[in-house]
């Protein structure tokens, strides 16, 4: 059976260090299938990461690399919902574009900070913050479709879960679209589809 070797380039003790690891065909084929459900279910409801994330790390990636690469796999499907709900007329770029600026800064400062910390103590991290972050969708109130008055204003709303949630998708990642489509619902009070046009295009950013 063929048999992959990947290297990868770690930073440790201020050193650049090459590092590799051998993926076998069925653990190409297991990845996959786990890349395509995780697609499947971010474009529906979100939190996609929380599927692929585990699967990178089960197969041997390094935290900093699971972590990146399921931000980029993920920006593939992110990209094409959110020219859709562009496209449509749900979500206007220009109302969104001060979240975007504060979300990119939030995102930014985010992954520096994850590649500050050592890969020991990520692995251990990671699967705490997996446990919350999926208790947190399961126990999450679900909003109705009906718009509601804005309980803030678009730049005090951009500023605030911009960099917050921005920060937290460039350290973490999974489930940031529930924190967002949440955050939209009951702060500005958008309906779902709104919501949901507008969670994409701040995960696009991220």
């Amino acid at each position: 059976m063929p048999c992959f070797s990947k290297f990868f380039i770690l930073k440790r003790n201020g050193c650049r260090i090459m590092e590799g690891i051998d993926l076998s065909f069925q653990i190409f084929i297991f990845l996959f299938i786990v890349g395509a459900v995780a697609g499947l279910v971010d474009s529906i409801a979100g939190g996609g990461g929380l599927i692929a994330l585990p699967a990178l790390l089960f197969v041997g990636l390094p935290p900093q690399l699971a972590l990146g690469t399921n931000k980029l796999q993920g920006c593939f499907g992110t990209f094409s919902a959110s020219y859709n709900f562009v496209r449509t007329g749900h979500v206007s770029l220009r109302g969104a574009s001060s979240g975007i600026i504060f979300t990119l800064l939030g995102a930014g400062l985010g992954a520096w900070l994850v590649q500050q910390l050592s890969a020991g103590f990520t692995q251990y991290l990671i699967p705490v913050m997996l446990c919350i972050v999926f208790l947190y969708i399961m126990l999450s109130p679900r909003l109705g479709f009906e718009e509601r008055g804005a309980k803030m204003s678009i730049f005090a709303f951009s500023l605030v879960f911009g960099m917050s949630l921005g920060f937290y998708d460039g350290f973490f990642g999974p489930g940031t679209g529930s924190f967002w489509t949440m955050a939209c619902m009951t702060m500005m009070g958008m309906n779902m589809t709104r919501a949901s046009g507008y969670t994409k295009i701040m995960n696009f950013t991220q």
